[in-house]
Formats: structure tokens, C-alpha cells, sequence
């Protein structure tokens, strides 16, 4: 077309040049022509001209790209339906083929002009005429579409079967389309394979973190164990009751250590709970303080603690979940701080809030690394001890209790850790727990028989120890078959004390045995374990649970809420001297006034810690201060700052 509109032009200006000749020599050669006439022929030439490049006009304008040249709309949609990727099919009312197109027709192995007129279901296999009928029907009777996965010589598709309608509404047809989605499949089975292999890795890291739990739980259980049955022989001398008490908190950090391993594989599964009670804030505190003080005399690092004065006494709240943020926070601080550094621990009220603060002037953070180090096993350094969890299990038991754990650090300066909680405030209150002060020496009831089930003796000698003395009659078994055959001989426990992880027969089998063979024996079992997990099985009901190792107290109280027992007591030698901590002893020779108005100071300002180290240096001096200190340890011990400073001020008016 570009071609040919030129030469055309060129003729016409050539045609118009000869007319203009013609006519200029017939004018001056033959005959004369009027100018008129000559006006006339030029401007009839003019129009011809016009209508001659209108045309022309009208030819471009209407000329059609490759693709526009396609005959009519039919041939279009024929094209675009035989170049798609995916099955389609036009079916009538008996499943007459009345359009394919060429992918359909090959996976069917045949040519779309072969297949027109025929009906689909003479093409398929016997073994899918019936189901697929059924599916067509359904469709036309239902006027919905149906979709479902087609599995034919290896390849996977996806079918649907839609409704064709005419204009009043009458199902005249199928429409059918189906997609190879043989790559699709086997990606989603890749993934499939890849996820179990990933809960497989998971439930074997649970079972090994389970593993690892009971197999150090057990030793520890022994030591623990025999530490309390110490701590509960009255004829010791105070030196040696603090030693075991040491032995003690050390015992139930590393046990705290255990936990963080077990919690982070919790909170990965979501399966981590809060259990909210009362606590004496007072004694938390003073806890938290004695761990930190053991550390600080390990690491050569002094340590401060800071508690205002206006905290509450009694606090609703998870006491164990607290003790573990704070403690992990404190511990790494100790990891990270130099000797002769400072690590501070304050605890003050923000209007309805209490604020909890841990600071140090260790190596600090960087800050590219800030969001790293609230990641599981993320350690700051490659020299760093322990595995890494504290943060990452701090971070989210933090934002478990309502708070959001804070971190602000400078390198080569220190960091600082905080969050604020909302611990309800109970003003209500609470009698002390006698229990830990005073001697249990019996029960009020009737003998109560007890049946200890564990295959290991340490572990069985160790509960026995912790209640012998209380006229309780025991009995022992190795396991699950040997105690089952001591209720068959006619021993019928209140309570049995039930190890978990046996040989042969463990903790689970017993009990149900027990509860099929003898329903008559209403026995309260109490499950005893290392593992702290009880399996999710609801045909077997356990009364209570013990973790290992065991805690005394845990275990009193559950015999006491189990049997319905009332203990009776004895008062020790150091209640009876804590009754008279506020009376002076008449021969303690006191420090002097300048020592007692800077330890008065310490406690008007909550340094539980620069209490404890002028408590210290005054122990040094040989029984100078002996009485003096034995005096005031119990108001230290308590947190007891308001009556510490009463006393104090009473000795310095002396």
C-alpha cells in the first residue's frame, strides 16, 4: 500500500501537467479557448482529484492487521479456543461432542473433525463411564458446576463440569474443561513430603528434649532429694542449714535451666500456659536477689538491687514464669559484664504497673544485632556460654504475661533490659505458709497407707525419707507387675506414688490395670516424673502430678489436699528465735553508729545487696557481730525492710 500511493500521485500530476499543455496549445495553435472554459475543465480535474484521494483515504483507513483479517468472530474464538493449553468441550444434553478443541482432541487421541458428533462416554475407559456419567447428570439436573481431580496413564487433571444454559434458563448442555496439573500435584506432594519430614524432626527433637530432661532430672532428684531430708533434721547448726539451702537454690536453677530447654520446644507448638495465683511478692524478690548474690561472688562482679518501697506485699501472677524472665535476664548479664563490672536489678511501681529492670556495664549490643539476640540460639559471642534461649524465651513469656520486653545497649558501655506488668495487687491478707517454718511431725487422722511404684531405689528411698517420719505405712514396688501383685496380696493404699518411665509395665499401663482389675480400690494415684509430661490419653486420670526432682513442700502439700490430712507441728529452735528477732539480746555487742545509720540508709533505699555484703563484712570479724547479724538475718531474709529498720534504729538509740 506505501508502494503504490506515490506512483499513483505521480501520474496525476502528470495527467494535470498534460492537460495544462493541451489545452495552452489548442488555445494559441488551433482555436481560441475562453478562460471560463478553462476554469471549468481545471476545477472538474480539481474535483476528480478529491474524490480520487478520498478513496484512497478510506482504503488505509479501513486496511486490517494479520490478525484483524480473520474472516468473522467464530473463526476468531475458534482460534483462541484450539491455542489454549486446557481441555474444553462442548457437550449436549446425551454428551454428543459438539465442539473440541485440538488439546482436548489430542488427549483423547484423535483429530477434533473425528471427534464431533460422537459421544464422550463411548471414548471412556468401562471403569469410568459409570462415575463420570453420574457427574454429568448431576450437573445437568443440578444446574451446578462440579469440579474433581481425573487421573488417567499417569497424568493428573483438574476437571470441571459447568451447566450450558439457554435464554430461559434450561440446562442444555456441559461445558467442560480440564487442566493438567501433573506438575502442580507433584509439587504439593514435595512439600507434603518435606512437612512431614519437618513434624518428624520436630517430634523426635521433643522426644529427645524429653530424653534429656528425665535422664538429668533423675540424678538431681537424688540430690535434691536428699538435701531436703537434711534441711528437715532439726540438729543442725545454722552454717550448715544455709550450705544445704545454697545446694538447694543452686539445684532448682539448673532445674530452671532444663525448663527453658523444654519451654522453647512449647512455645514453637503454641503449647505453652500461664498458671496465675497469689504470691508473696516480698519472698519472690528476696529470691531472685539470693541467686543473683551467688553469682555476683562466682563472677567477681558486684551486683545491686533497688525495690521501692511502695511495692505491693502479695501479687496475682505467675510466680514461676516471672522468676524465669528475671532470672535469665540476670544471668546474662552476669555472662556478659567483665569483672569488676556492675549489674543493678531495680523494681519500682509506675502508677498501676510495676516496672522490672535489669542493667549491666558489660560489652553491650551492637545495634545490627539487636533484633538478633531474641532469636532461639542466637549467641552474642562465639565464646559465649549456654544455648542461646534465655532472651527468645524471656521475649515471649514477657508478651505471655501482657508486657513487651524492652533492650536499649551502647558497645563497650552496657545494656539495660525492662518490661512493666500489670500484677494485681491483693489487699486481702494471706496467713503465711507455717509449713516451712514449723516441723511437721504427723496427721490427726487415722493411718494412711502409701504405695511407692518406681523401678529406681534411689528414688523410692528418697519419697520414703521425706515421709517415714510422719506415721504414714509404706510400701514399696520396683514395678508395675509388683505392685499390682502387692494390692492382689491385700495391701489397698490411700495413695500411690507413681513413677511414669518404667521397663515391662510403665506408669500408664499400671494405672489402667489398677483401674480395670480393681475398681473397688478407690486409691488417689499421683503420677511422679521426670519427664513432666503426661501423656494426652483421657482414659487414664492421674489425681495429681509431681515433677521431678522433688520438691518437699509440692509433696506435703499434695498428700495433704489428696488424703484430706491435717498435719500437726512442732516449732523449731529458729522460729523460736525469729519471735524474738525484735527483743535485743542483752549481751550482742552492736556495730557502730555510723555502720547502723549506712545499713538503715541501704534499706530506706531497697539495697537488699549493700545490706548483705556489710552483713557479710561484719560476719568476718571472729563472733564479734555473730548475735548482731543473727538478728537481723531474718528481717533480710523477708525483705522485711520497714521492721530492719525499726530494729536497727532501736539497737542505735541503745
Amino acid at each position: 500500500m506505501k508502494t503504490s500511493k506515490p506512483n499513483k500521485l505521480v501520474i496525476w500530476l502528470l495527467t494535470g501537467f498534460l492537460l495544462a499543455c493541451i489545452i495552452v496549445i489548442i488555445d494559441t495553435q488551433l482555436f481560441y479557448i475562453p478562460g471560463s472554459i478553462i476554469c471549468i475543465l481545471f476545477l472538474v480535474f480539481g474535483w476528480l482529484q478529491s474524490i480520487y484521494y478520498f478513496r484512497v483515504y478510506k482504503t488505509l483507513q479501513t486496511a486490517k492487521s494479520p490478525v484483524e483479517n480473520i474472516a468473522d468472530k467464530k473463526t476468531c474464538y475458534e482460534t483462541l479456543i484450539n491455542t489454549a493449553d486446557d481441555t474444553i468441550i462442548l457437550l449436549d444434553k446425551s454428551g454428543k461432542i459438539l465442539m473440541i478443541n485440538t488439546t482436548g482432541a489430542q488427549r483423547l487421541g484423535h483429530s477434533p473433525d473425528t471427534l464431533i458428533g460422537r459421544n464422550i462416554f463411548d471414548l471412556l475407559p468401562d471403569p469410568l463411564k459409570k462415575s463420570r456419567s453420574k457427574k454429568f447428570q448431576y450437573v445437568l439436573t443440578h444446574k451446578k458446576t462440579v469440579r474433581y481431580v481425573d487421573h488417567r496413564q499417569g497424568i493428573d487433571f483438574d476437571q470441571i463440569l459447568s451447566p450450558v444454559f439457554d435464554h430461559s434458563g434450561d440446562a442444555v448442555g456441559v461445558a467442560v474443561y480440564g487442566r493438567d496439573i501433573t506438575a502442580q500435584k507433584s509439587i504439593e506432594a514435595q512439600l507434603q513430603n518435606a512437612r512431614q519430614e519437618a513434624e518428624k524432626a520436630n517430634n523426635a527433637k521433643s522426644i529427645f528434649l524429653t530424653h534429656v530432661s528425665h535422664e538429668l532430672r533423675t540424678p538431681l532428684n537424688v540430690i535434691l532429694g536428699y538435701t531436703q531430708i537434711l534441711q528437715s533434721v532439726s540438729t543442725l547448726e545454722k552454717g550448715e542449714q544455709k550450705s544445704l539451702s545454697k545446694i538447694h537454690k543452686n539445684v532448682d536453677f539448673i532445674i530452671s535451666l532444663i525448663d527453658d530447654i523444654l519451654d522453647l520446644s512449647k512455645i514453637e507448638s503454641q503449647n505453652i500456659s500461664l498458671s496465675i495465683d497469689v504470691f508473696e511478692f516480698n519472698e519472690f524478690l528476696a529470691y531472685i536477689s539470693d541467686i543473683a548474690f551467688m553469682y555476683k561472688q562466682e563472677k567477681e562482679v558486684d551486683f545491686a538491687c533497688h525495690f521501692s518501697p511502695d511495692l505491693p506485699i502479695y501479687v496475682n501472677g505467675d510466680e514461676r514464669r516471672l522468676k524465669q524472665v528475671l532470672l535469665n535476664l540476670i544471668v546474662n548479664a552476669f555472662k556478659f559484664t567483665p569483672k569488676k563490672g556492675l549489674i543493678t536489678l531495680t523494681v519500682k511501681k509506675d502508677n498501676q504497673a510495676i516496672v522490672f529492670q535489669v542493667e549491666d556495664t558489660g560489652i553491650g549490643i551492637h545495634e545490627d544485632k539487636m533484633s538478633d539476640i531474641f532469636q532461639p540460639f542466637y549467641r552474642l559471642t562465639h565464646q559465649s556460654d549456654g544455648f542461646g534461649l534465655g532472651l527468645s524465651i524471656a521475649r515471649h513469656l514477657v508478651e505471655m504475661m501482657g508486657g513487651k520486653l524492652n533492650v536499649k545497649s551502647a558497645v563497650d558501655k552496657g545494656s539495660t533490659f525492662w518490661f512493666s506488668l500489670y500484677l494485681e495487687s491483693v489487699d486481702t491478707i494471706i496467713q503465711p505458709d507455717d509449713t516451712k517454718n514449723r516441723k511437721i511431725t504427723g496427721y490427726t487422722e487415722s493411718k494412711k497407707r502409701i504405695l511407692i511404684v518406681d523401678d529406681l531405689k534411689e528414688n523410692r528411698t528418697i519419697l520414703k525419707g521425706m515421709i517415714s517420719h510422719l506415721g504414714f505405712e509404706i510400701r514399696e514396688a520396683n514395678t508395675g507387675e509388683s505392685a499390682l501383685k502387692c494390692i492382689h496380696e491385700g495391701f489397698e493404699p490411700d495413695l500411690i506414688l507413681l513413677d511414669l518411665i518404667m521397663p515391662v509395665m510403665d506408669g500408664f499401663e499400671f494405672a489402667h490395670q489398677m483401674k480395670n482389675n480393681y475398681p473397688e480400690i478407690t486409691s488417689k494415684i499421683v503420677a511422679v516424673s521426670a519427664s513432666n509430661i503426661l501423656r494426652s490419653d483421657k482414659s487414664v486420670v492421674f489425681d495429681a502430678q509431681i515433677p521431678k526432682p522433688i520438691q518437699r513442700d509440692h509433696l506435703i502439700k499434695t498428700l495433704e489436699h489428696q488424703l484430706d490430712i491435717n498435719w500437726q507441728y512442732k516449732m523449731d529452735s529458729n522460729q523460736e528465735a525469729n519471735q524474738n528477732k525484735t527483743e535485743p539480746h542483752e549481751n550482742a555487742q552492736i556495730p557502730d553508729h555510723h555502720i547502723l545509720d549506712q545499713l538503715i540508709d541501704y534499706a530506706q533505699h531497697g539495697q537488699i545487696t549493700d545490706i548483705k555484703d556489710e552483713i557479710r563484712k561484719l560476719e568476718q570479724q571472729p563472733t564479734k557481730y555473730q548475735q548482731f547479724t543473727e538478728s537481723i538475718d531474718g528481717f533480710v531474709t523477708e525483705l522485711d525492710f520497714d521492721g530492719f529498720i525499726d530494729y536497727v534504729s532501736t539497737l542505735g538509740r541503745q
